[in-house]
């Protein structure tokens, strides 16, 4: 690796679309080629700008591995490209089961982000807390974390309120409010909707299916995940999976318990060759439909 081609691959990755999954190697060794030359900044902020190209092909443990590279090399220094890289590699260990590394880097960001003033980095810090505590049970804490952050998204704009509504809606509904919830899953639908935001456009569209299930609207949960399956990418993991996890909740209330044990298993398959764990809310419906199908 060259200067001249890291550099290229970092002004490419400051431009959205430019870069796609079969560049991975490539912009690893350009952070490393970075850190390697006493470049940190760079190296935090290409790692920053690139990493969901890992979480999106489901290589939780390569795009760790690229984040580790950057703030390792940066360690000790205040920028914004090294707080982000700190949020980033905390939700990736949140997406690895690694609950107590998520919970130490989102801190670790979110000190920063407040050391320097970044109300960004600290909104999505508070988020990555939310996340922990959701996976930990402790909803009251979710909700709380998550109301904090969406009071500090007011002032950044509607894009930051996206994770912000969608943690605090998932702490309502797993704290066991499925009207509160849908509203608030709603609004969030609605939000993702005017942003374009498709991907979580489908990963409301699925959450409101499986709360109108528990609420006995069969037909209607159908409706929504008919939508979310429309929209989700073939080449997400995440997305293969929760499509199995629904057709797995559709036959169960059809009556077919059969088939709902098939979609459960194949959701669990897909899940461990990529090597993800599941989100929260999500794990939620796998064991309530597995108490019911034993």
């Amino acid at each position: 690796m060259t200067r001249d081609e890291a550099e290229r691959l970092l002004a490419l990755s400051r431009e959205a679309g430019s870069l796609g999954p079969d560049d991975r190697v490539n912009l690893t060794e350009a952070v490393r080629f970075f850190a390697a030359n006493g470049d940190d900044e760079s190296a935090a902020e290409l790692a920053e700008n690139v990493w969901r190209l890992w979480l999106v092909a489901g290589d939780v443990s390569g795009g760790r591995e690229l984040l580790r590279i950057a703030l390792d090399a940066g360690e000790g220094t205040l920028t914004h490209a090294r707080a982000l890289a700190l949020y980033a590699d905390g939700l990736l260990a949140f997406r690895a089961g690694a609950q107590a590394e998520s919970e130490e880097r989102n801190e670790a960001a979110l000190e920063e982000a407040r050391t320097i003033g970044d109300r960004e980095v600290e909104t999505l810090a508070l988020v990555g807390l939310s996340r922990v505590a959701l996976r930990d049970g402790d909803y009251p804490r979710v909700r709380s974390r998550a109301a904090e952050a969406l009071e500090l998204a007011r002032v950044l704009g509607d894009d930051a309120r996206v994770m912000p509504l969608h943690l605090l809606a998932a702490g309502t509904r797993l704290g066991g409010d499925r009207d509160r919830a849908i509203e608030l899953y709603t609004e969030s639908l609605e939000l993702n909707q005017r942003l374009g935001d498709t991907r979580m456009v489908g990963v409301e569209l699925h959450n409101i299916g499986h709360v109108e299930l528990h609420r006995g609207n069969l037909e209607t949960a159908e409706q929504f995940f008919a939508e979310c399956q429309d929209i989700r990418s073939p080449d997400d993991p995440y997305d293969n999976a929760m499509t199995h996890l629904n057709k797995a909740a559709l036959a169960f209330h059809h009556g077919d318990k059969e088939g709902a044990s098939d979609e459960l298993e194949l959701t669990r398959t897909t899940l461990a060759e990529a090597g993800i764990v599941l989100d929260p809310d999500d794990a939620f419906e796998v064991h309530w439909l597995q108490e019911r199908i034993r």
